[in-house]
Order: C-alpha cells, then sequence, then structure tokens
C-alpha cells in the first residue's frame, strides 16, 4: 500500500525528467547534426584586432573544424592553439550563432630588432621572438649579443636591461635614444651602444648605470674631438669623470668631464 501510495508522486517526478532529457538529446543531435551549424569553410572564421600574425596560419588552428559544428569547437583547446603562436599574446574564441566563430586577438608588441646570425627578428618586451614579415614599418634598435642557445627567460632579462636603458636615456625629454642604431646585450654588466650622426658610427661602453648623464657628458665633449678633427670610433664612459677614446687597439686618449 506504502509503494502504491507512491507510485504516483514517482511518475510527477520521473515522466517529466524524462521528457526533459528527450527534449535535450534531440535539441543537441539537432545543434551538432544539422547542416545549418556547421563551419563551412575557414573564411567562416572572422579575425578581430589581428594586424601583424598571419591570417592564414590563425585560421588552421580551425582546419579540423571545417564540416563540424560550431557547438562541437573545442573553444578552449583552440584558444591554447592560437597562444602558442608566438605573435599572439591573448585570444578569445566566440562562437557565432548559427555558423561562424570570431577569435579576438591581442598581438604582441615587438619593441627593438634581435639580430642572430645572419637573421634579423623582432622581438617583444617578454624576449618572445617574432618573425617579420612584408608589409609592416618599424623603426628600431638593433640588439645583438644574444647567443642562439639562450631560454626565454635570460632574453627576456636582456631585453629588460635594454628598456631600462632607454627610459633612462630619455627621462629628460630629449629623445636621446633616436640616436641609438645598435644595443650589444652580450656583457650584462657593460652596455656597449653604437649611436650614428652625420653618418659616422661611434661604439659607446655604458656599463650598467648612470646612462643619460654620461650619454650627455659624450655630447657636451663629442664636438671638442671633431673641431680638432681627430676620428673617434670607441669612447669608454664607464669611469666616473673621465671619457676615454678609442681605448682599443689606438693608445689611450683621456677627456676628463665633471
Amino acid at each position: 500500500r506504502t509503494g502504491l501510495r507512491w507510485t504516483p508522486r514517482v511518475l510527477l517526478i520521473l515522466i517529466p525528467a524524462l521528457a526533459l532529457s528527450w527534449v535535450g538529446y534531440r535539441g543537441y543531435r539537432y545543434v551538432h547534426g544539422s547542416p545549418r551549424f556547421r563551419l563551412a569553410s575557414l573564411t567562416a572564421v572572422e579575425l578581430v584586432n589581428l594586424r601583424y600574425a598571419s591570417p592564414a596560419t590563425l585560421r588552421e588552428c580551425f582546419a579540423a573544424d571545417t564540416g563540424r559544428s560550431v557547438f562541437g569547437v573545442p573553444l578552449e583547446a583552440r584558444r591554447r592553439a592560437l597562444e602558442e603562436i608566438p605573435w599572439i599574446a591573448k585570444a578569445r574564441v566566440q562562437r557565432l550563432v548559427p555558423n561562424r566563430l570570431r577569435i579576438v586577438v591581442e598581438e604582441r608588441t615587438p619593441v627593438a630588432f634581435l639580430r642572430q646570425g645572419n637573421a634579423l627578428m623582432l622581438v617583444d618586451a617578454a624576449g618572445v621572438l617574432l618573425e617579420r614579415f612584408e608589409g609592416a614599418s618599424f623603426t628600431f634598435p638593433v640588439l645583438t649579443g644574444f647567443a642562439p642557445g639562450l631560454t626565454l627567460e635570460e632574453r627576456r632579462a636582456r631585453v629588460e636591461l635594454y628598456l631600462e636603458f632607454l627610459r633612462d636615456l630619455d627621462a629628460s625629454g630629449q629623445a636621446y635614444s633616436a640616436e641609438v642604431s645598435e644595443v650589444d646585450l652580450a656583457d650584462l654588466e657593460d652596455l656597449r651602444v653604437t649611436v650614428t650622426q652625420k653618418g659616422q658610427a661611434v661604439v659607446l661602453h655604458f656599463g650598467r648605470d648612470r646612462y643619460r648623464e654620461k650619454y650627455e657628458a659624450y655630447r657636451k665633449h663629442r664636438p671638442l674631438w671633431q673641431k680638432s678633427g681627430e676620428t673617434v670610433h670607441v669612447v669608454d664612459l664607464r669611469y666616473r669623470g673621465q671619457l676615454v677614446l678609442n681605448p682599443d687597439p689606438a693608445p689611450l686618449a683621456g677627456a676628463r668631464f665633471r
């Protein structure tokens, strides 16, 4: 008798649950099987905020999804694949019903050129190497002194030192960094910087501190040896109160400064 009393209540719960399950199953079959929701081709993948990275490279991450319902695309896995592309810092993948995808990206920002052997690449503030491509124009110094075997963290440390140098150099608002053409970061305790003025390149040894102070001393005394006609290729600025001209291999010549 007790079982009979509970049977209507159980049926009142079970029948709607079964009905909802059936509707859910049919809905799942519909959105995953209907041609209306299929990603017809990679051109149905919309790219937003893309400037530098290759559209074909990004869309290739969805090659396995063509012909599949957009509801069957694993969004999180595709996001991770997109963020493995060097130019892409962050990505967000969205479904656009009925049959499109939208990719919103945040690209990396290059801060310098980087030379490794004969190759000239771009690098961002995190030390990530970026391929150059046609149609983009950048005006950066060239970084050298990066051995091919450096880890990402080692590259990042060198790029951070380079950015610290630029900030200090331009701290007075004089934009001295515009005269910098190359920064050698092989020795982290001695930044060697090539500056160019009137077609003449001079290598400056900065050490690891007081970059703007040293550069202003160099600029102050540069007209003196230019006026005298002396040819200067290297200036060592690491000694407080003194500029050493052409220290190697020519004989040392000193210019005092306060």
